[in-house]
């Protein structure tokens, strides 16, 4: 059927006025549109824990040093950085012309206030408490005894020292929020639900609870300056519903799942837009001997263990897309083990374990709840599905919204459940110290060995790499040894980018900054 003139004209005229409304207008905002698969639990660096919080706050903050687009640690906010000769401190040489989003200039005496808002007991501190510890005065600050830090020393507006109460190396690459010394004064002890106070390449703008994150660009960042005008993170429980959205060009990037992410990666018409890297995560089970008698026996620990198949595993649930992991450190982090023997799917040998701990065919054991957060609901069904059939262990699967899920982890509140610990720098120290050390809060199956703790110790005090992972690998056969945990995968970190995103960077540590990405 041929259309006359006047409905072709028509049509034409429609035509253009739908590509006036869809193109973007000059002058028009660039936003990037990107995905987070819940609320962050935080976005102020004081109470900074977990990882969606890290998602957001690692476009806002910064500390001495960066990991880079190969996973090594360069300098940031520190140009260079000498060690005292005893190993019990740092002086640090700081940027020269660095701006807060305030505009004030980044100096020595905000690096020393920062470390005090997190030691500071009422403000209770999270992730970088655990590295401030270290540091001399810091236990009278959390003691209520003083609100200045003895152990960090200004010297001038960029250069400090810090002291130690033992030596900590790895002091330099710890991931530090350095915070704006007059933000309080300026914006009320609430400033981190109106602003952001660091010198990172975006600023804050709001944060709507379950529903956006939006950020925009610092045109006076120190680095290489935005190419997009803001970040709009979108809150997308539903990776479904993420796909979707990408689908629909509603989305640029989207962060997946691997679980999730199965019929991204078979599905053709994805091919040119994944962006697919090994994760530096461990993924364990937690098994907390304080609220499950069971656990407290060995044998126990080990038949739970080797009553799954960790490369079914990561063939049917994980599409392929990771590797069984066998110890508590990942490949590609510094420390790793490569030696670490296999743990076996041997279902013969957990029942006999379980008859010799006095549970034949699970005759004994009282129930228990294996937990975890919506996301991880198909991982969970199948872990409780083994422990059935193998172990004749009654389980009931739990599934609870995420902020609550990781409060009670933190409480030491979930006696069995499957979850990960994503390296903040690239150091086996990091898993270490902070899932499996007996005084870490992050120890959420509250494992304790005095023998590890003392490895631990005795590393965080050794300059030389080659020998401080010997004694990496020697604490981490302590652990696997007592089935303190039970390793399950490493899955790769999957994501997905429209044609016209360039410069988007996924790293084992999750994405970096957003800074570098441009719309074309």
């Amino acid at each position: 059927m041929s259309l006359g003139s006047p409905v072709r004209a028509a049509l034409v005229a429609l035509a253009c006025a739908l590509l006036a409304v869809a193109a973007p207008a000059p002058g028009e905002a660039k936003v990037l549109r990107t995905n987070l698969r819940a609320d962050p639990a935080m976005v102020d660096p004081i109470t900074y824990s977990e990882l969606v919080a890290g998602d957001v706050m690692k476009n806002l903050y910064e500390g001495f040093t960066e990991i880079d687009k190969d996973g090594q640690v360069v300098p940031a906010l520190a140009v260079r950085w000498e060690a005292n000769p005893d190993n019990r401190g740092f002086r640090f040489h700081l940027r020269k012309g660095v701006k807060f989003h305030s505009g004030r200039e980044l100096t020595a005496k905000d690096v020393k206030w920062t470390f005090e808002q997190i030691l500071l007991p009422g403000n209770k501190g999270g992730l970088t408490l655990t590295y401030l510890k270290v540091l001399e005065g810091a236990q009278e600050i959390q003691e209520g005894k003083t609100t200045q830090l003895s152990g960090v020393k200004v010297v001038d507006p960029y250069t400090l020292d810090v002291r130690f109460t033992r030596p900590d190396v790895l002091f330099p690459i710890y991931p530090f929020q350095f915070m704006d010394s007059g933000i309080v004064a300026q914006h009320g002890a609430d400033w981190h639900t109106k602003v952001s106070a660091g010198t990172g390449p975006f600023k804050f703008v709001y944060w709507k609870r379950g529903q956006e994150v939006r950020l925009v660009a610092n045109k006076d960042y120190w680095g290489q300056v935005p190419s997009v005008d803001e970040i709009s993170m979108l809150i997308v429980p539903s990776y479904d519903t993420a796909v979707s959205m990408y689908e629909a060009n509603e989305l640029d990037i989207i962060d997946l799942e691997v679980i999730q992410a199965r019929r991204v990666l078979k599905d053709p018409k994805f091919k040119d837009e994944i962006l697919a890297v090994p994760a530096a995560q461990i993924r364990y089970l937690g098994m907390n001997q304080n609220l499950y008698a069971p656990f407290k026996d060995k044998r126990v620990r080990e038949a739970i263990c080797l009553s799954f198949d960790r490369e079914g595993l990561v063939k049917g649930l994980y599409g392929g897309a990771g590797a069984p992991l066998y110890g508590q450190i990942t490949p590609g982090v510094a420390g790793y083990n490569p030696s670490v023997k296999p743990i076996p799917y041997d279902p013969a040998r957990a029942k006999q374990l379980m008859a010799e701990a006095g549970y034949p065919d699970g005759k004994g054991l009282p129930p228990v709840k294996i937990t975890c957060e919506p996301t991880f609901k198909d991982e969970l069904a199948y872990y409780a599905d083994q422990f059935r059939k193998v172990l004749g262990m009654p389980v009931e699967v739990e599934i609870q919204e995420r902020g609550t899920f990781i409060k009670r982890m933190n409480a030491g509140e979930v006696p069995f459940f499957p979850w990960g610990w994503t390296a903040d720098y690239p150091d086996a120290m990091y898993f270490l110290s902070q899932v499996w050390y007996g005084p870490s809060p992050y120890n959420r199956s509250r494992w304790k060995s005095a023998e590890f703790d003392q490895l631990i110790d005795r590393a965080q005090g050794i300059p030389d790499p080659q020998a401080r992972y010997k004694l990496y690998h020697t604490a981490e056969q302590v652990l696997l040894t007592d089935w303190g945990t039970c390793p399950l995968v490493v899955r790769m970190q999957i994501a997905l980018r429209k044609p016209n995103v360039q410069g988007v960077r996924l790293t084992p540590f999750r994405f970096l900054p957003f800074n570098t990405v441009k719309l074309n």
